[in-house]
Formats: structure tokens, C-alpha cells, sequence
């Protein structure tokens, strides 16, 4: 008896190498033949101009061997269609320009998680006078229970305020884009995207946009930290008053309990500077 060859388990797939140059062989065949238009060399320009963009960068290119000569002629064809500052390099993306975000991070780097601390502790001093301390060991249990009942509205309130703020950050971060796109349309042409993502608080900060980069995400990344509104206010961080955001956020009346109606009765401290 004859067993039939299982063709598909004992091939192996081609590797990227093969495949792309399969594919640039396939059309060059057909520009050569007048199935398509264009040339060869304007193709293979092309196409090297589109995988540095949709890399980044013509460096990103060459950085594994920069010095050698090989990229040296690749950077000069680079350089000839894109530019020497990569001026005219996004032109050439195929891929969307993601911004990755880390929420919880942001959230912690405003300081807002201080201003639900701030109304936690403000309410357990109006509830228990000087039986209240941060380590809470003058409390009965019944109290304790009612400052805990307490924090859990005001966790829930901090989850929507950070889902809210990650809306409000990836609108500004579009509509600076749609800005750009206006005064400067041929650097930024009609087929090129923007991506917000927002990962979770225990994910690898490798994918994080880089806020120092001179990169299109990253000055859009760093747009929106500089003017995306805070939670519960409609007020853009002020970077250069030299004190925390909390504090700001805090002595502006914006106290998160505030905003939860069991909660609001409470009002907010005669001196509303946190110490």
C-alpha cells in the first residue's frame, strides 16, 4: 500500500525574504511587460521609501548595520525621495501611526489619583473628627465599613473619570492631526491614519510612545499630556505653575466627591490645601 505524502506538513513556509522578492520580481515582471505602470527602479524607490515610513524612519532601516556600505547607498536613495530630514517620509505610509498610551500612568503622572485620596481623607475627618488616621486603627468596624462603602464609590468614579479622559485624550490627539493635515497636506496626505490604543496598567512599557521623539506620534503623544482637559474640569494641566496638578485641581473646588451626589453634602475643606 502506498501512504499519500502530506505535501502540506513537509513544506515549509517561505520566509519573508522569499516572499517579498517573489512579489517585487511579480511586478516588475508586468511593468516590463506594460501590465502596469510605472518602472522598476521608480518601483523598488517606492518601495523602500514605504517600509522606512511605515518603520518610523529611514534609520530605522540601516540600524543594524549603520557604518557599512550597503546602507550608505541605501540612505542615499533614501534620502533622495524623502528627504535628508525625512521631511517627505509619511507620504510614503501604508501602515496607520499608532499612539500607545498607558492610562493608569497618565492618571498617576497628573497626580489624580491623590485628589480621591484627598476626598476620602477630607470625608473620614468630617465623619470622625480626630479619630481619623491614614492608618484608619481608631475606627470601629462599623465605621470602617462606612469609610470602605465610601472608597468604592469613589474607585468607581476615578474608573469612569480615566475612561473619559482617555476619550477626551485621543480626541485631541485627532484633532491636532486634522490641524497638521490642514497646514501642512502634502506632508500629511489624505491616506494617512491615526491609532489611539491604550494598554492595560501591567503591560510592557516597550510599546509606549516615546513623548521626546520628534516622531509625528510622538509630538502628538506630547500634544495631548500638555492640553488634553483634566478629569472633572475643563482645564488643561498648567505645566509651569511649579506645583502639583492635585494641588491645582484640588484649590479650583474640583474635589471628585463632589461630583457624586451621596456624596457632595460633604462640601470641601475651609483651606483646601493639602499638606
Amino acid at each position: 500500500m502506498i501512504t499519500p505524502t502530506n505535501e502540506t506538513a513537509n513544506t515549509a513556509e517561505p520566509d519573508d525574504f522569499h516572499v517579498a522578492a517573489n512579489a517585487v520580481t511579480r511586478a516588475i515582471r508586468q511593468i516590463n511587460a506594460d501590465q502596469r505602470g510605472g518602472d522598476g527602479a521608480e518601483f523598488i524607490t517606492h518601495l523602500l521609501a514605504t517600509v522606512a515610513a511605515n518603520l518610523g524612519s529611514s534609520e530605522a532601516v540601516t540600524a543594524g548595520r549603520p557604518g557599512s556600505w550597503e546602507a550608505a547607498g541605501v540612505e542615499g536613495l533614501l534620502h533622495s525621495i524623502v528627504g535628508y530630514n525625512d521631511e517627505y517620509l509619511l507620504t510614503y505610509r501604508t501602515e496607520p501611526v499608532e499612539i500607545v498610551v498607558n492610562g493608569v500612568y497618565e492618571f498617576d503622572d497628573l497626580g489624580m489619583f491623590e485628589t480621591y485620596e484627598a476626598s476620602t481623607s477630607h470625608i473620614g475627618q468630617v465623619l470622625f473628627g480626630d479619630r481619623w488616621t491614614p492608618s484608619r486603627d481608631r475606627l470601629s468596624l462599623d465605621q470602617l465599613e462606612q469609610i470602605e462603602d465610601i472608597e468604592e464609590l469613589l474607585v468607581e468614579l476615578e474608573k469612569r473619570d480615566r475612561a473619559e479622559y482617555q476619550q477626551r485624550f485621543t480626541a485631541t490627539i485627532h484633532t491636532r492631526f486634522e490641524q497638521l493635515r490642514t497646514e501642512d497636506p502634502h506632508r500629511y496626505p489624505e491616506n494617512l491614519t491615526i491609532t489611539v490604543r491604550f494598554t492595560a496598567d501591567n503591560a510592557s512599557n516597550d510599546d509606549l510612545t516615546d513623548g521626546w521623539g520628534s516622531d509625528l506620534a510622538s509630538l502628538l503623544y506630547q500634544h495631548a499630556r500638555e492640553t488634553t482637559p483634566l478629569p472633572g474640569t475643563d482645564t488643561a494641566p498648567d505645566w509651569t505653575a511649579g506645583q502639583r496638578h492635585a494641588d491645582t485641581v484640588l484649590a479650583a473646588g474640583h474635589w471628585p466627591h463632589l461630583r457624586i451626589p451621596t456624596l457632595a453634602h460633604y462640601g470641601v475643606p475651609t483651606n483646601t490645601r493639602k499638606d
